[in-house]
């Protein structure tokens, strides 16, 4: 028996052929994300994404100033809320430190600010080094090593509490170009003077 493909199932097979011939043009889009969807740091500090009960809240570049081991440290960083519904955050940072921070729905909370501040009484690490710590809300808790940094780099030297004590980063002196040396002009040979040929001698005969 011969099958013949009705007009629809025609149509069916045309529009499958155009999906698979569009599939395969576009097959990255499918397989790699988009950079832009890539999160990454870009900045000295550790990012991460927290998720209770469905919520989200950003953390962003979180790191801590402080002039060494045992000093002060100055909390930096950004929380973002981004969830419908208030969120409080518990950071322990190492060494029994910890600290609160509760943000409003959409709120972003940018330490580096006056108002939101944060310095805990002592830096468990020495700058240089990372600090075992956890994020918490609720019952969602995300561990993650936070940097810590003294005052070298300039955008970090007002943070330092207290006042920085680091040699601020030395910044490179170009050294100058060598002019090279004039060649030397080798002095000119003097002819030697031709010699004088002295005049011939008149030699006078006696007349008698």
């Amino acid at each position: 028996m011969k099958f013949v493909a009705s007009k629809n199932l025609k149509r069916a097979g045309a529009t499958a052929l155009i999906a698979v011939a569009t599939l395969a043009a576009t097959g990255c889009t499918y397989t790699n994300d988009p950079a832009t969807t890539i999160v990454y740091d870009a900045s000295d500090g550790v990012s991460f994404t927290m998720w209770p009960e469905g919520k989200r809240v950003d953390m962003r570049n979180l790191l801590i100033i402080s002039a060494g081991e045992g000093q002060p440290g100055r909390v930096l960083g950004t929380v973002y809320n981004t969830g419908d519904s208030q969120q409080t955050v518990t950071f322990n940072v190492g060494g029994g430190e910890s600290f609160t921070l509760t943000a409003d729905p959409g709120q972003v909370i940018k330490l580096e600010d006056e108002a939101n501040q944060v310095i805990i009484p002592s830096t468990s690490k020495a700058p240089g080094l990372t600090i075992e710590a956890e994020g918490v809300i609720g019952e969602t808790t995300e561990a993650f090593n936070l940097p810590v940094l003294d005052g070298t780099l300039p955008e970090y030297t007002d943070y330092v509490p207290g006042g920085s004590t680091a040699a601020p980063a030395e910044t490179a002196t170009p050294t100058e170009t060598a002019v090279p040396a004039m060649p030397t002009v080798p002095a000119e040979t003097v002819a030697p003077a031709e010699a004088v040929v002295p005049a011939e001698t008149a030699t006078a005969t006696a007349t008698y």
